[in-house]
């Protein structure tokens, strides 16, 4: 039996699927360390099998500066109970990068010393840092057995600051079918008025994600075609009038920001959807977490080259140039034109979402990783 301490703020009932799916596992006892914002209640819960039973604790979330940062956050008491639960394994899923994983190290080397530490990084771009930042990150990879990363680009950064332990590259959540599946998506276009090819994109509105270059590409298509953009941020202004001013304002539907359970919906209301993502000096895309949704619900995908993208997609997927929206548009009117090409990148993205992506299978090798570290 591996005792596993698990600290994740998890704020959406995705995530708890990963924990409830692997409490199915008789070799685990699970404590679940959480925070009061996880839509949970302290208590008992029933394994994902309903087989048996792991526990949720809850405790209160802190920030340095400014509230609500993910950087600057901690949890209150800072043992985030260590010492009553004695664990054998504590695995946390603050970014290395941050003061809550920094916590997590020095509980552990107070109140479980003898435990195996698995911490995880989403950082893929090794980019100037503040000396706190640097600092905090140094002191929990010196510390860990083990680090998750969501991406072999992430693998190189850590690699790169010198820790030579474990390492693996698994997505932090996975493909949920009961929220993401194909589904018919019809009913919805005719509802939001869109015909013929539609491309579309879910995330946030901001400069980093690229929308203005789908945009321009999506102007150069024939018609009829439709863009549906689902999602909010401080570029949306600016983003419908240069829809307007492109002449696009007619077939570009807008949308804010949905619930998780409905993202669904617009997807599958998708011919294409496309993440145009562009790196700064300080990001690049760390995964791509909609790629994964919409290759579960069958929809082709189209993205750039920035970060993991290429990576997510694999051989399902198109890419393209980062900010180069003539390569994109010849992309998209290949795709406009081949619906059966379009069908074959759909089902082998499907394929691939649930042979590498799903929960289930997020959570066998999470537990894989456990039992590797707990017994290295």
């Amino acid at each position: 039996m591996i005792r596993v301490l698990f600290i994740a703020g998890y704020d959406n009932p995705i995530y708890h699927r990963k924990v409830e799916l692997l409490a199915d596992s008789p070799e685990l006892e699970i404590l679940h360390v959480t925070t009061a914002a996880c839509g949970r209640e302290e208590g008992q819960y029933w394994s994902a099998g309903g087989r048996r039973r792991y526990v949720v604790r809850t405790l209160e979330a802190r920030w340095v500066g400014r509230a609500g940062d993910p950087h600057r956050g901690y949890l209150w008491p800072p043992h985030c109970a260590m010492g009553e639960f004695k664990p054998d394994l504590v695995h946390a899923e603050s970014d290395l990068e941050t003061l809550g994983a920094a916590q997590v190290t020095l509980a552990r080397s107070i109140w479980a010393r003898r435990s195996k530490l698995v911490h995880y990084s989403w950082q893929n771009l090794l980019r100037p840092r503040r000396w706190p930042v640097r600092l905090v990150s140094q002191l929990s990879l010196r510390a860990a057995d083990h680090v998750i990363c969501a991406s072999r680009e992430a693998v190189d950064v850590v690699r790169r600051q010198g820790f030579r332990r474990g390492t693996s590259v698994l997505p932090l959540v996975g493909l949920d079918a009961r929220y993401f599946h194909p589904k018919r998506g019809s009913e919805l276009r005719a509802r939001l008025g869109l015909g013929g090819f539609v491309v579309g994109f879910v995330g946030r509105l901001v400069p980093e994600k690229g929308v203005d270059t789908l945009l321009h590409a999506a102007a150069r298509l024939p018609d009829p075609r439709g863009v549906l953009i689902v999602g909010s941020g401080p570029e949306k202004t600016r983003l419908v009038s240069q829809a307007r001013a492109l002449g696009l304002e007619a077939g570009c539907c807008w949308i804010e920001a949905v619930s998780y359970d409905v993202v669904c919906d617009y997807m599958n209301a998708m011919d294409v959807l496309v993440l145009p993502s562009r790196t700064t000096r300080n990001w690049k895309e760390q995964f791509g977490r909609v790629l994964m949704e919409a290759l579960g619900c069958r929809v082709a995908v189209v993205g750039s080259d920035s970060g993991a993208i290429p990576e997510v997609m694999g051989a399902a997927g198109q890419s393209f140039p980062e900010g180069d929206a003539g390569a994109l548009a010849d992309i998209l009117k290949q795709l406009a034109g081949d619906a059966r090409r379009r069908g074959e990148m759909a089902e082998r993205g499907y394929r691939r979402a649930l042979e590498n992506y799903s929960v289930q299978r997020v959570a066998e090798r999470l537990l894989q990783i456990w039992r590797d570290v707990h017994g290295g």
